[in-house]
């Protein structure tokens, strides 16, 4: 295709096209008829024309007339793209672009007219004239129209053969191919199968063809699997999952390839190699299946073979190696079975059976005697609880290699578990050598030790027991001993005990009274006495601390003194301490709704365990709210107790509280060795000075000088200062003189009962 004109031109561009044959129609024939079209309109040319993509080409023109510089035009509305050309008398439907002629070297042309092409919208029948013609006649635009249809039936029959001869050409083709492709089938050695394209489901596509690699293959005949689907090669054996692979692809016409169990005829088993792909026919729609399958048992029996050869291998180092980890493991077994595994001491399994050779030996041999010293670490808790058990591993680690040091070589160390130790002495005569190693071991035990930045002063607490009766069993031996020990710890810590008889009475009394304590809790055998706070000046009430007390049905009234440490043992002295929270605060709110006393308070003693409870905060704030009392008359009195727990929430606890407005008193102050640096450490409301510097204020002046120090020092830090345990006259004047505004004790009231209180508050009004 030639173009005669610049392609970039402004818009109303004329473009030529060379002549060409549209339909491979002969040249000549098709001049023929556009000549009588021409002279038979009275016309001077004639030309067939082709609107393509907007623009007009000349197919064919008749030989007489000249088509040299002739050229169709496209017409832009009513704007003529050239100054000669003229618009076309159209004889039926215009075309969707309007057409003119022009020529740029040739003759004008002044009159066009044209006719459709039947059967093809885009090609037309024109005749050109260089002179004024007047338009077609009814006869002429007859003739025009005539042999536009001539030229339609002769394009028509240039097609048909011409796709007769395409149709022959390609089955002649495809006949070759079938032959080709079916001798390759015939003669291959894979199975070929081809099957319909469908169903896809149930029964499947029916078997159209098979070759003779695939009877030789499964044992079926031709006829016997023609109109069958490939499903009567599956069983029991063939993967589901491969099944499922399979009907993917189908289902989304794709090649697929798979290896999978296939059966024969008899039922034997054969693995296929299955590679099978869709055939369209021409119009791109798939009406075939065509399966390729290559009998792969051999090497998959080879592979299997292989592989069960490789297990073998694998099994027999595997055992080696098991039978070397057995040993290895059996080594472990039996060192872990008598040694503890963080201190690498021994362990109770071991101590007790050493223990139980010992007290036979002892049986026969009177100078056999044997002790033991039972080990508990102080406060090892604390250490768990502040700094992580990964801390209190490596502390106990640290006491076992320091223990080691103050035993004999003939002496058994152990570690029975948690931060318990146990030491066996077999050949001592009385007690001077275990009350040495007990000695040497709580000296050895006072360096601190470093875990991490923090410092910690460890000590521990010793029972020691000895075999008096042959009969003794290694249990009773250590009971014993941990019985002895208890005593120590209770004593003070960092100290050691020898047990008697009476220990052990005094053991089973205190499991009685354990008993008796959790009973208690649920029979509801406690009550609160209260004991005023009052200015020894003016004898005014200030308020009451709450006191608890035991009612026991058989043992009467039972002291704090000797069941709180019970209770804290056994882990039920948060139960205790929230039942007298609740009935304090009920009380208060009833005296000071009874004697419009808003400003009455209330001191409520709290252990260690509830005030490091995270729930406690929340009682607090819960149970205040409930009796709608404000935060300022209630005070927590804490203990040096609590500090001893070196924890952050600690600090924080007490500043929460603080923000609610409730008060905070340090209870018997000047006991503990860092009572200052609690005061200046933590936010303190109250400070008790403790009875033990109450009962010298009169005799000792040193003692009065403290306690004066002690109320200066709160009026300078704004802290308010109670003196407890005041039980005579002339201490309370002593305290009046040196300036103490609030004290409580003896001398003006024993803890009272409700009633002896309410009729003191009653007396204090008036």
């Amino acid at each position: 295709m030639r173009k005669d004109v610049p392609p970039h031109q402004t818009d109303g561009v004329i473009q030529l096209f060379q002549s060409s044959n549209l339909y491979g129609v002969d040249q000549l024939a098709l001049e023929r008829i556009v000549a009588e079209a021409g002279y038979a309109t009275g016309c001077s040319s004639a030309i067939v024309c082709r609107e393509c993509d907007g623009e007009f080409i000349i197919v064919v023109g008749n030989a007489e007339g000249s088509l040299q510089g002739f050229a169709p035009a496209v017409l832009y509305g009513e704007n003529l793209v050239h100054s000669r050309v003229f618009a076309t008398q159209f004889v039926d439907d215009a075309p969707s672009s309007p057409i003119g002629f022009h020529s740029e070297h040739g003759p004008e042309v002044r009159f066009s007219a044209a006719a459709r092409i039947a059967d093809d919208e885009n090609s037309f029948l024109v005749v050109l004239h260089g002179e004024d013609h007047p338009p077609l006649s009814r006869a002429q635009i007859y003739v025009l129209r005539a042999h536009a249809a001539h030229l339609a039936t002769v394009f028509e029959l240039a097609k048909m053969r011409e796709t007769v001869d395409l149709v022959n050409g390609a089955a002649n083709a495809k006949i070759e191919r079938l032959r080709l492709l079916e001798s390759v089938a015939v003669h291959a050695r894979d199975s070929i199968l081809i099957t319909e394209a469908e169903p896809i489901d149930l029964p499947g596509p029916r078997i159209l063809y098979c070759n003779a690699a695939f009877t030789k293959t499964t044992g079926y005949s031709a006829a016997e699997v023609l109109g069958l689907t490939p499903r009567i090669l599956q069983g029991p054996n063939t993967d589901p999952a491969a099944r499922a692979r399979l009907r993917k692809a189908f289902l989304a016409w794709e090649s697929v390839e798979i290896e999978l169990i296939n059966y024969r005829k008899d039922g034997t088993e054969f693995w296929v190699e299955l590679s099978i792909v869709p055939v369209a026919d021409d119009r791109g729609w798939f009406t075939h299946w065509v399966s390729v399958q290559r009998d792969i048992t051999e090497r998959k029996e080879a592979e299997q073979l292989a592989n069960r050869v490789r297990i073998a291998e694998f099994e027999n180092k595997v055992l080696a190696t098991e039978i070397q980890e057995r040993k290895r493991v059996e080594g472990e077994l039996l060192y872990t079975a008598f040694h503890d595994n963080l201190t690498r001491l021994r362990n109770r399994a071991f101590f007790m059976e050493r223990l139980a050779t010992a007290l036979d030996r002892a049986r026969g041999e009177t100078l056999a005697a044997c002790s033991v010293l039972f080990l508990d670490l102080d406060q090892f808790k604390i250490v768990n609880d502040s700094l992580g058990h990964l801390a209190g591993d490596t502390l106990l680690k640290e006491i076992a290699l320091r223990l080691k040091d103050c035993v004999r070589p003939q002496d058994t160390l152990a570690r029975l578990g948690g931060d318990e130790f146990a030491i066996l002495i077999e050949d001592g005569v009385g007690l001077a050598t275990p009350v040495r190693v007990a000695e040497r071991i709580i000296a050895a035990l006072r360096a601190p030790v470093q875990l991490g930045r923090q410092s910690v002063f460890p000590s521990c607490s010793i029972g020691i027991a000895q075999t008096d009766d042959r009969e003794a069993l290694p249990d009773d031996l250590i009971r014993d001993a941990d019985i002895a020990m208890y005593v120590a710890k209770r004593a003070g810590y960092g100290d050691y005990a020898i047990f008697d008889a009476s220990m052990h009475d005094s053991a089973v009394a205190r499991l009685s009274l354990q008993t008796d304590l959790r009973q208690a809790i649920e029979r509801g055998e406690f009550n609160l006495a209260y004991q005023p706070i009052v200015d020894p000046a003016t004898g005014a009430l200030f308020g009451f601390e709450a006191l608890v007390r035991w009612d026991h049905p058989e043992r009467g009234l039972i002291s704090p003194v000797d069941f709180i440490s019970v209770a804290e043992e056994i882990g039920v002295i948060r139960q205790i301490d929230h039942w007298v929270m609740r009935e304090a605060c009920l009380q208060l709110s009833k005296w000071q709704r009874q004697f419009s006393n808003p400003s009455l308070r209330m001191n409520l003693n709290t252990s260690a365990a509830e005030f490091v409870d995270p729930e406690f905060l929340k009682d607090l704030t819960k149970t205040m709210a409930e009796f709608s009392l404000l935060p300022q008359c209630i005070e927590i009195e804490i203990t040096e107790g609590i500090f001893l727990h070196p924890s952050p929430e600690i600090a924080s606890t007490i500043a929460a509280i603080r923000q609610l407005g409730v008060r905070i008193a340090l209870d018997d102050f000047g006991t503990g060795y860092s009572s200052l640096s609690y005061i200046n450490r933590f936010s303190i409301d109250t400070i008790k000075i403790d009875k033990s510097f109450i009962d010298d204020v009169c005799g000792d002046d040193r003692t009065r000088a403290i306690i004066d120090l002690i109320i200066k020092l709160g009026r300078t830090l704004d802290v308010a200062v109670v003196a407890e345990g005041v039980e005579t006259k002339d201490q309370a004047d002593a305290l009046t003189a040196i300036g103490c505004r609030a004290v409580q004790g003896f001398y003006f009231a024993r803890p009272l009962s409700i009633n002896d209180a309410t009729e003191l508050l009653r007396r204090s009004m008036e």
